[in-house]
């Protein structure tokens, strides 16, 4: 099978084919009778039990990677490449033999299909096909799955249909629950604190969304722990909409979210209007612990525990030297690199608060419903907890 070759040798394959008896895709599929969802069925189903189902998604390896439906796993019809060059067929010569391209290169992963199938226990669930728009490749996986003994479920309108409900979610004019937000200086724990209430009280969790803790050095702690980048605007606004359906307690009249304070910009990407809106009038709990955890909280978060951040960290500060010169001060700008070249993380991490972060992130704050202090994590978890509980 013609894969990785130029477009003169991908067409003489083709042209050389016959597909004198190649039917349509609906003709294909027209004995199979399959059924069809929607994307809040799916999503419905997966609230309440999703190890009772299994969804599928047949869009390209890198399609799936840049976003995909909650829980979904990917099993692509046709690769990256294979996408690529059936585009070409498509676009430049004819769509029957695209279609017949398509199925070269789909019939041959039967096998893989169903060792997939089986290691992810198809038989015991209820099995779910999406692609991007609910077209082709949703329905030829379909097929594939039936002929294995399957019974799959389209989901109608596919991929797009979730990034429809995402985009009807954020057009509306205001944040329909309720926020309670955790403010406080850099370093103090926020985040560590909305973590650790992750499957026990509903959080928004804006920088995982991202990838990315909001500065300008925001992605290195990340970058060092091998995330992959958000590719953009659109998956970052579907793994907050995921979050919020999927944290919302099961509750009439409004939810309470704990979200951290952020600005509009969580690193490359703006936060949703009606999230940020309702993130300005929203109480707030301020977080504080004493200056040398939140110095050992920074070097944790930004160096790892080899000092791996020590690299991505002197390439950020000499690509934003001028920023951070006219920001601190000629001076202090050479302490700094002179001290991360020594793999003086602390010391770095201490001038970085005093001189740049408390300075640079100094606004007038609303006045607290509670203050929590995280210099013992464990006790700031139970006393937040308990405040929630109040506070609903």
């Amino acid at each position: 099978m013609i894969r990785d070759s130029s477009p003169k040798e991908l067409f003489e394959f083709v042209r050389s084919a016959d597909i004198s008896d190649v039917r349509s895709l609906n003709e294909i599929v027209s004995g199979y009778n399959f059924t069809s969802c929607s994307t809040e069925e799916i999503l419905n189903l997966e609230k309440q039990n999703s190890s009772a189902i299994l969804l599928l998604d047949a869009r390209s390896e890198k399609e799936f990677a840049e976003s995909a439906i909650p829980y979904a796993l990917n099993f692509p019809v046709l690769s990256d490449s294979e996408r690529h060059n059936v585009g070409l067929i498509y676009k430049n010569y004819s769509q029957i033999s695209a279609l017949w391209l398509a199925i070269q290169y789909a019939e041959p992963k039967t096998e893989n299909l169903k060792t997939f199938l089986e290691s992810n226990n198809a038989s015991g669930k209820k099995l779910f096909i999406y692609c991007w728009r609910g077209g082709g490749r949703s329905k030829y996986l379909s097929k594939m799955c039936a002929d294995l003994g399957f019974k799959p479920v389209i989901l109608k309108g596919g991929f797009k249909s979730y990034r429809n409900l995402v985009n009807k979610y954020f057009s509306a004019e205001r944040f329909k629950d309720r926020l309670l937000e955790l403010s406080g200086l850099t370093g103090c724990g926020k985040t560590e604190l909305l973590r650790s209430l992750t499957g026990i009280l509903p959080v928004i969790d804006l920088e995982l969304s991202a990838r990315h803790f909001s500065s300008l050095l925001g992605h290195i702690p990340f970058e060092i722990r091998n995330y992959s980048p958000v590719s953009n605007q659109s998956a970052f606004e579907n793994d907050i909409y995921s979050q919020i359906y999927f944290n919302r307690e099961e509750t009439e009249g409004e939810a309470t979210y704990i979200i951290e304070s952020e600005s509009r910009k969580i690193g490359p990407f703006s936060m949703p209007e009606i999230i940020f809106n309702e993130l300005q009038s929203s109480d707030t709990i301020r977080i504080h612990c004493a200056i040398e955890n939140r110095i050992k909280r920074i070097v944790r978060d930004y160096f790892g525990n080899d000092l791996e951040g020590i690299s991505p960290m002197i390439r950020v500060m000499t690509e934003k030297e001028i920023f951070f010169r006219q920001n601190l001060s000629n001076k202090i700008f050479d302490e700094l690199i002179s001290l991360l070249k020594n793999g003086r993380v602390s010391e770095f991490c201490e001038i970085m608060i005093n001189e740049y972060y408390d300075k640079k992130y100094l606004k007038k704050p609303k006045t607290p419903v509670a203050e929590i202090s995280t210099d013992n994590i464990n006790s700031a978890k139970e006393n937040l907890i308990n405040f929630y509980k109040d506070f609903i």
